[in-house]
């Protein structure tokens, strides 16, 4: 789905590309971090249903939403572990914002305090070891502008702990982030059968995530330069990926 790109927007695509063009970006520098969602009643996709010929279709569907919310980074030299956060089914809400009334509620999704935690405890050490590992230099994580990412506690917390993200990403703009790419990859695959439990599902999202060639990521990551210089030719439209 192509993402609605306003003129402003535009125009820090255009800006947040020329940076980058300029100073060569070293892209096997750069880890890819975010999350996506994969839900129970996605492996019906359009309404559709296996079955025996002959046979009428079993209509499963779970009687509420059941979902995997996971996070992840990827880069040139591989990827870390599948991480389950707040959002999945199952999942007890440990998180909680005070109200502007003063009240104290329990956190549904990813705040920026869990995504903090996360990010300090999991994912920031596994990247790093992928890099020891390969004998790469600077790490640099890329972050989109969910309200957890770009929080002013989250951009504080990681300035403070040495934790290098790239500044100003653009609004908008999935399809300047290769992960998004993975997703898409995992998600064909994981949707191709149907699960009538939540288990089936987080079986397959493991499996889908250990089969990502390594080959594959590599050539995400080298490919950021040309997505890059599309943006620039398209003055900052959408660039098909």
């Amino acid at each position: 789905m192509q993402p609605l790109i306003t003129l402003k927007s535009m125009k820090k695509r255009v800006s947040w590309s020329s940076v980058h063009k300029q100073a060569k970006t070293d892209w096997q520098g750069v880890a890819a971090l975010d999350s996506t969602y994969f839900t129970l009643h996605g492996s019906t996709p359009g309404g559709k249903f296996w079955h025996l010929n002959g046979q009428k279709p079993i209509r499963f569907r779970p009687n509420k939403s059941q979902q995997l919310h996971v996070y992840a980074a990827i880069s040139a030299h591989g990827k870390t572990a599948l991480h389950f956060a707040s959002g999945t089914t199952g999942l007890k809400p440990q998180y909680s914002r005070i109200t502007k009334q003063g009240q104290t509620v329990k956190l549904v999704g990813v705040g920026a305090q869990e995504f903090q935690e996360l990010m300090w405890e999991k994912l920031v050490p596994e990247t790093r070891q992928l890099f020891n590992a390969a004998g790469a230099g600077e790490l640099t994580f890329l972050l989109d502008n969910a309200l957890a990412h770009a929080a002013k506690a989250t951009k504080k917390f990681l300035a403070d702990k040495g934790v290098q993200v790239m500044p100003n990403w653009p609004s908008n703009s999935p399809d300047l982030n290769p992960i998004e790419n993975v997703w898409g990859i995992m998600k064909q695959q994981v949707y191709r059968q149907q699960y009538t439990k939540l288990e089936e599902l987080k079986a397959a999202v493991l499996l889908a995530w250990a089969a990502l060639p390594q080959s594959t990521l590599r050539n995400l990551m080298a490919g950021m330069h040309k997505r890059v210089e599309k943006v620039l030719r398209l003055r900052g439209g959408y660039i098909g990926h």
